[in-house]
Protein backbone atom coordinates (compact mmCIF):
# COMPACT_ATOMS: atom_id res chain seq x y z
CA UNK A 1 0.00 0.00 0.00
CA UNK A 2 1.02 3.62 -0.57
CA UNK A 3 1.28 5.04 2.94
CA UNK A 4 2.03 8.12 5.00
CA UNK A 5 1.91 9.19 8.64
CA UNK A 6 -0.32 12.15 9.52
CA UNK A 7 -2.21 14.21 12.08
CA UNK A 8 -5.87 14.86 11.36
CA UNK A 9 -7.73 18.20 11.72
CA UNK A 10 -11.09 19.12 13.23
CA UNK A 11 -14.07 20.33 11.18
CA UNK A 12 -13.75 23.98 12.28
CA UNK A 13 -10.21 24.29 10.87
CA UNK A 14 -11.14 22.24 7.80
CA UNK A 15 -14.05 24.60 6.99
CA UNK A 16 -11.81 27.67 7.36
CA UNK A 17 -9.25 26.15 5.00
CA UNK A 18 -11.93 25.34 2.41
CA UNK A 19 -13.05 29.00 2.54
CA UNK A 20 -9.40 30.00 1.91
CA UNK A 21 -9.25 27.65 -1.09
CA UNK A 22 -12.41 29.33 -2.44
CA UNK A 23 -10.90 32.80 -1.93
CA UNK A 24 -7.72 31.80 -3.80
CA UNK A 25 -9.81 30.25 -6.59
CA UNK A 26 -8.58 29.09 -9.98
CA UNK A 27 -8.61 32.41 -11.85
CA UNK A 28 -4.97 33.43 -11.36
CA UNK A 29 -3.60 29.88 -11.55
CA UNK A 30 -4.69 26.33 -12.28
CA UNK A 31 -4.60 24.73 -8.84
CA UNK A 32 -5.47 21.18 -7.80
CA UNK A 33 -6.93 21.84 -4.36
CA UNK A 34 -6.83 19.14 -1.69
CA UNK A 35 -10.32 17.78 -1.01
CA UNK A 36 -11.70 18.89 2.40
CA UNK A 37 -11.71 15.35 3.80
CA UNK A 38 -8.05 14.92 2.77
CA UNK A 39 -6.66 18.00 4.58
CA UNK A 40 -4.10 16.92 7.22
CA UNK A 41 -0.59 17.49 8.57
CA UNK A 42 1.86 15.01 7.00
CA UNK A 43 4.52 13.84 9.44
CA UNK A 44 6.23 11.48 6.97
CA UNK A 45 5.52 10.07 3.53
CA UNK A 46 6.47 6.39 3.39
CA UNK A 47 5.58 5.44 -0.18
CA UNK A 48 4.82 1.82 -1.11
CA UNK A 49 5.06 -0.56 1.87
CA UNK A 50 4.16 -4.22 2.32
CA UNK A 51 2.08 -5.69 5.16
CA UNK A 52 5.12 -6.76 7.20
CA UNK A 53 6.58 -3.24 7.03
CA UNK A 54 3.17 -1.76 7.92
CA UNK A 55 3.19 -3.86 11.12
CA UNK A 56 6.68 -2.58 12.02
CA UNK A 57 5.54 1.01 11.35
CA UNK A 58 2.47 0.51 13.60
CA UNK A 59 4.64 -0.78 16.46
CA UNK A 60 6.94 2.22 16.14
CA UNK A 61 4.02 4.70 16.01
CA UNK A 62 2.42 3.17 19.10
CA UNK A 63 5.66 3.86 21.00
CA UNK A 64 5.99 7.40 19.63
CA UNK A 65 2.39 8.22 20.62
CA UNK A 66 3.02 7.14 24.24
CA UNK A 67 5.85 9.70 24.54
CA UNK A 68 3.82 12.75 23.50
CA UNK A 69 0.95 14.60 25.13
CA UNK A 70 -2.23 15.86 23.50
CA UNK A 71 -2.00 19.60 22.86
CA UNK A 72 -3.67 22.39 20.90
CA UNK A 73 -2.21 24.22 17.91
CA UNK A 74 -3.43 27.19 15.88
CA UNK A 75 -3.62 27.14 12.08
CA UNK A 76 -2.72 30.58 10.80
CA UNK A 77 -1.48 32.15 7.59
CA UNK A 78 -0.86 30.95 4.05
CA UNK A 79 2.55 30.24 2.55
CA UNK A 80 4.08 28.67 -0.53
CA UNK A 81 6.74 26.15 -1.52
CA UNK A 82 9.35 26.54 -2.87
CA UNK A 83 8.98 30.36 -2.72
CA UNK A 84 6.55 33.24 -3.51
CA UNK A 85 8.07 33.82 -6.97
CA UNK A 86 7.76 30.18 -8.00
CA UNK A 87 4.62 28.75 -6.42
CA UNK A 88 4.18 24.99 -6.65
CA UNK A 89 2.42 24.27 -3.33
CA UNK A 90 0.09 26.50 -1.30
CA UNK A 91 -0.10 25.66 2.39
CA UNK A 92 -1.51 26.84 5.72
CA UNK A 93 0.90 27.36 8.60
CA UNK A 94 0.76 26.06 12.15
CA UNK A 95 1.64 28.20 15.16
CA UNK A 96 3.02 26.84 18.45
CA UNK A 97 4.05 23.72 16.53
CA UNK A 98 6.84 22.60 18.89
CA UNK A 99 4.81 19.55 19.91
CA UNK A 100 4.22 18.52 16.31
CA UNK A 101 7.91 19.04 15.48
CA UNK A 102 8.89 16.81 18.43
CA UNK A 103 6.50 14.08 17.24
CA UNK A 104 7.82 14.42 13.66
CA UNK A 105 11.43 14.12 14.90
CA UNK A 106 10.60 10.87 16.75
CA UNK A 107 8.70 9.54 13.73
CA UNK A 108 11.62 10.44 11.43
CA UNK A 109 14.15 8.74 13.74
CA UNK A 110 12.08 5.55 14.06
CA UNK A 111 11.30 5.38 10.33
CA UNK A 112 15.01 5.81 9.51
CA UNK A 113 15.67 2.78 11.76
CA UNK A 114 13.15 0.86 9.65
CA UNK A 115 15.06 1.80 6.49
CA UNK A 116 13.10 4.81 5.20
CA UNK A 117 15.09 7.70 3.70
CA UNK A 118 15.41 11.01 5.52
CA UNK A 119 13.25 13.74 4.04
CA UNK A 120 13.96 17.46 3.95
CA UNK A 121 13.73 19.22 7.28
CA UNK A 122 10.21 18.98 8.66
CA UNK A 123 7.96 22.05 8.40
CA UNK A 124 4.55 21.69 10.04
CA UNK A 125 1.96 22.71 7.44
CA UNK A 126 -1.30 21.69 5.79
CA UNK A 127 -1.14 21.47 1.99
CA UNK A 128 -4.12 23.32 0.46
CA UNK A 129 -3.29 22.85 -3.20
CA UNK A 130 -0.73 22.12 -5.88
CA UNK A 131 -0.24 24.71 -8.59
CA UNK A 132 -0.25 23.26 -12.12
CA UNK A 133 0.49 26.57 -13.85
CA UNK A 134 0.16 30.30 -13.11
CA UNK A 135 -1.87 32.54 -15.44
CA UNK A 136 -1.42 35.82 -13.53
CA UNK A 137 1.41 35.89 -11.01
CA UNK A 138 0.45 39.28 -9.54
CA UNK A 139 -3.19 38.28 -9.03
CA UNK A 140 -2.13 35.02 -7.35
CA UNK A 141 0.34 36.91 -5.13
CA UNK A 142 -2.41 39.35 -4.08
CA UNK A 143 -4.84 36.53 -3.27
CA UNK A 144 -2.20 34.81 -1.14
CA UNK A 145 -1.15 38.08 0.51
CA UNK A 146 -4.78 38.66 1.52
CA UNK A 147 -4.64 35.36 3.46
CA UNK A 148 -1.11 35.75 4.84
CA UNK A 149 -2.31 36.34 8.42
CA UNK A 150 -5.70 34.63 8.25
CA UNK A 151 -6.62 32.69 11.40
CA UNK A 152 -8.20 29.30 10.68
CA UNK A 153 -8.74 28.32 14.31
CA UNK A 154 -7.31 25.70 16.62
CA UNK A 155 -7.38 21.94 16.74
CA UNK A 156 -6.22 19.37 19.25
CA UNK A 157 -3.33 17.16 18.23
CA UNK A 158 -4.58 14.00 19.89
CA UNK A 159 -3.35 11.13 17.69
CA UNK A 160 -0.97 10.10 14.95
CA UNK A 161 -2.34 8.01 12.10
CA UNK A 162 -0.96 5.61 9.54
CA UNK A 163 -2.87 6.39 6.38
CA UNK A 164 -3.26 4.57 3.09
CA UNK A 165 -3.43 6.61 -0.11
CA UNK A 166 -5.20 5.10 -3.12
CA UNK A 167 -4.58 7.07 -6.30
CA UNK A 168 -7.60 7.50 -8.60
CA UNK A 169 -8.16 9.65 -11.71
CA UNK A 170 -10.30 12.00 -9.55
CA UNK A 171 -7.57 12.34 -6.93
CA UNK A 172 -6.29 10.34 -3.97
CA UNK A 173 -8.53 8.58 -1.47
CA UNK A 174 -7.06 8.49 2.03
CA UNK A 175 -8.09 6.01 4.68
CA UNK A 176 -6.84 5.55 8.21
CA UNK A 177 -5.19 2.14 8.65
CA UNK A 178 -4.25 2.64 12.31
CA UNK A 179 -4.67 5.44 14.84
CA UNK A 180 -2.49 5.96 17.93
CA UNK A 181 -3.80 8.26 20.68
CA UNK A 182 -1.28 10.55 22.34
CA UNK A 183 -1.06 10.52 26.13
CA UNK A 184 -3.28 12.84 28.20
Amino acid sequence: MRAFIAIDLNDEVREGLVRAQERIGNKAAKIKFVEPENLHVTLKFLGEIDDATAEEVKKALAEVAKKHRKHRVRVKGIGTFPNPNYVRVIWAGIENDGGIKAIAADVERDMRRLGFKKEKDFVAHITLGRVKFVRDRLELAMALKGLANEDFGEFEVNAIELKKSTLTPKGPIYETVARFELSE
